[in-house]
């Protein structure tokens, strides 16, 4: 069963520009991502959709932003935050691609971090706030439909604060 029918994939939304999906597993190390995380990232879907490791993630982030990406990514996993961060992959062509990625840690019954789930998508100088809320509707929707809870309620705190009103103009890329 496609979820994403007449959602993504369609003129009106290319899967080029549908925001990717991930929960990465901490205590193996295995970040679960959908094809269109792997699109954005230039990696293989087969093996995005089986896992890999955080680090091969890590390594198509653009080398000026990758410092400021891996500190926010362990402050988020330390202090449970939501995380929120912009910078610049290299798609599989070499590309740089401008990306603004959220998502926050979850923990297990003990309090250990266990999981982090998120979403990243593609931005542009013409997106506007109203699209991220969309895209983030969007895959909420997925995220419940296939029962990818810690990702869903990753994805409700994300759609709370962009609720919010900001005092400060857009966030500068790290």
């Amino acid at each position: 069963m496609n979820l994403v029918k007449g959602a993504f994939g369609t003129p009106e939304f290319p899967l080029s520009e549908e925001p990717g999906i991930f929960t990465w597993d901490l205590a193996t190390d295995t970040v679960y991502a959908d094809s269109a995380l792997a699109i954005l990232f230039g990696l293989d879907p087969k093996q995005t959709i089986s896992g890999l490791p955080v680090i091969k993630y890590l390594d198509r982030i653009h080398p000026d932003d990758k410092p400021s990406v891996a500190k926010a990514i362990s402050d988020a996993v330390i202090t449970g935050d939501p995380y929120r961060c912009d910078y610049r992959v290299f798609d599989r062509s070499g590309k740089i691609v401008t990306v603004a990625a959220f998502g926050r840690c979850f923990r297990n019954e003990t309090g250990n971090p266990s999981h982090y789930a998120g979403i990243v998508f593609q931005t542009t100088d013409h997106a506007q706030p109203d699209d991220l809320t969309a895209h983030c509707r969007e895959a909420l929707k997925i995220a419940q439909s296939s029962g990818l809870q810690a990702t869903a309620d990753a994805l409700e705190a994300i759609l709370k604060e962009l609720a919010k009103p900001t005092a400060s103009g857009p966030m500068a890329v790290h």
